[in-house]
């Protein structure tokens, strides 16, 4: 099977190279095995029960969806398409659930001097194999970085995983042709008591800052509509529309 990085000429600018990276830092980032190529897109072995695997289409093909959807008869196998509902909607039967709308974004990275914590947090930031992991403390006094929490309490985390999207593994490796290296971040959230007071803003900036540093030139994620909004105000790019739906019965 041709790969859809290769197939798009290895520019991170199209849809099928930016899915690749999507769904190879993803995998990295939740420790599951490398996306394996089918049919017009990729599965990852996922392995909960409300989440055994997943598809995901860098386009609602239809002939395509009407194969898969016809194959699948296991609860807790889900399809993401970067599409608009309606576009995976009428290849669904009514064993199927539509999750809220999801987007995926992007941002160029560059070097940029560290970010400042707000007033009583602090910030834990380790990065190995390239997983970078960014933790925001409070203690209520004081401000700065380190990885003595003492009495701190979690208030904000979030991971980025360095990949090459090269296909076949989830080794963040030396970038080569055509798969540039690009960080995916996952998980960025920040508790309720928590919010509204700039927490997201500096995780992402210093999870940025992480990542270009260590040779990321991109930056890619899929966000909820709640976090398109803080994504677009740091000047991520939407790239598609993402709808997900998971087989119930």
């Amino acid at each position: 099977m041709t790969d859809p990085l290769v197939a798009a000429g290895g520019s991170l600018g199209e849809l099928p190279a930016v899915v690749r990276t999507w769904v190879d830092g993803w995998a990295r980032s939740r420790g599951t095995d490398a996306p394996r190529g089918v049919p017009g897109g990729f599965r990852i072995e996922v392995g909960s029960p409300n989440h055994r695997a997943r598809y995901v289409l860098p386009a609602a093909d239809p002939a395509v969806l009407r194969d898969l959807v016809g194959a699948i008869d296991t609860p807790g196998l889900w399809i993401k398409v970067c599409a608009p509902r309606e576009a995976l909607e009428p290849a669904l039967t009514p064993a199927w659930k539509i999750s809220e709308p999801q987007y995926l974004m992007v941002s160029a990275l560059a070097p940029m001097p560290p970010a400042t914590p707000p007033p009583g947090y602090t910030l834990d930031l380790t990065d190995h194999d390239g997983i970078i992991d960014a933790r925001v403390l409070f203690s209520g006094s004081g401000t700065g970085t380190g990885s003595d929490s003492g009495d701190a309490v979690p208030a904000a985390s979030g991971r980025a995983a360095l990949t090459t999207g090269a296909p076949g593994s989830v080794a963040y490796a030396v970038p080569a042709p055509p798969y540039p290296a690009a960080a995916v971040f996952d998980m960025i959230g920040t508790e309720a008591a928590h919010r509204r007071r700039g927490l997201g803003r500096f995780l992402m900036a210093t999870l940025a800052r992480r990542a270009a540093e260590l040779g990321a030139g991109q930056g890619v994620l899929v966000a909820s509509p709640d976090g398109r909004a803080l994504y677009e105000a740091l000047g991520w790019r939407l790239r598609a529309p993402v709808t997900a739906a998971v087989f119930t019965a």
